[in-house]
């Protein structure tokens, strides 16, 4: 496989422990992690890998995904080199590897409205964009005005947020990755702002385990119901295996208390699903990716 990365050593690393780059820290290695400096380097690279067969992942802040014990085949993408970040007016335009707490504090230093709601939300712009993040309070198509995506072919494509139809927890990308996005925000005192995002970080903070090691939400909400109340409801706060419990904060959270492996919250999940199936009838849908 490394001929498909001649030309481009300097972006790639062979045998990378991924378990510190996610969410849950749980996971083996990247066999390539590939970190490009340029839309035109990602581009050409990921194009060598799908014509050749590569199997791509995508890494973000790595907030939604749980990484197999054994690690990942294939080629990891990292943009963490792609934080470009600027405004023209109240339009603000980032590269993919900016964080999403990130621009939602520089937004507010510009005076610039619109992003609170995701606050406490971890990861990149791009995975926000691709999983359409949010909660209650709103979600990230609101503010979007367009993107910029890589197709498998390695050509680039810019849309507007209507075009791409997003929905509940999908972008409607359907393989392309986000390279880039634009967001039209409101010009408004950063003291209110500031008000703002505070009150919403505080009522996430009250009912979330910002501060544990885990993936965010591990189940999408079914339609008209709410997954964490329904995993509540079927006695399930606390259930652990291994390392991995339910969060006794909030029920739709799998925390590894440290040491936790895969398995563990793979055993975890499918305990969890088969339970709130036999007590609701409702079979809950992963919101996070399994990579193996």
């Amino acid at each position: 496989m490394a001929a498909v990365f001649n030309g481009f050593e300097d972006a790639v690393c062979a045998a990378v422990p991924l378990a510190a780059m996610t969410g849950f820290h749980i996971g083996g290695p990247a066999e390539h992690l590939v970190e490009p400096r340029s839309f035109e380097e990602f581009g050409r690279l990921f194009a060598r890998c799908t014509r050749r067969g590569v199997p791509v992942h995508i890494l973000g802040g790595g907030s939604n995904i749980l990484v197999s014990d054994r690690g990942v085949s294939g080629a990891v993408f990292r943009l963490t080199k792609m934080q470009d970040i600027s405004r023209t007016g109240s339009c603000v335009a980032c590269e993919a590897g900016v964080s999403l707490p990130h621009l939602v504090q520089q937004a507010e230093r510009w005076g610039l409205a619109g992003l609170e709601p995701l606050v406490g939300i971890p990861g990149t712009v791009g995975g926000a964009v691709a999983m359409n993040a949010g909660g209650k309070h709103g979600s990230i198509v609101s503010v979007l005005r367009s993107v910029t995506t890589l197709c498998r072919n390695g050509s680039f494509r810019k849309r507007t947020a209507q075009q791409m139809r997003m929905g509940y927890r999908h972008s409607g990308l359907r393989g392309e990755v986000v390279l880039r996005a634009e967001f039209d925000l409101a010009e408004m005192d950063s003291a209110e702002i500031d008000r703002t995002r505070k009150s919403v970080f505080q009522e996430k903070a009250q009912a979330q385990p910002l501060a544990a090691w885990s993936a965010g939400c591990i189940f999408k909400n079914p339609e008209g119901r709410s997954a964490g109340q329904l995993i509540e409801l079927a006695g399930l706060k606390g259930e652990r295996c291994g390392h991995a419990v339910v969060s006794a904060k909030h029920a739709n959270f799998i925390v590894n208390e440290g040491g936790a492996s895969a398995n563990d919250v793979k055993a975890l999940i499918d305990k969890i699903r088969a339970t709130v199936l036999k007590t609701f009838g409702v079979e809950l849908e992963l919101e996070i990716e399994e990579w193996n």
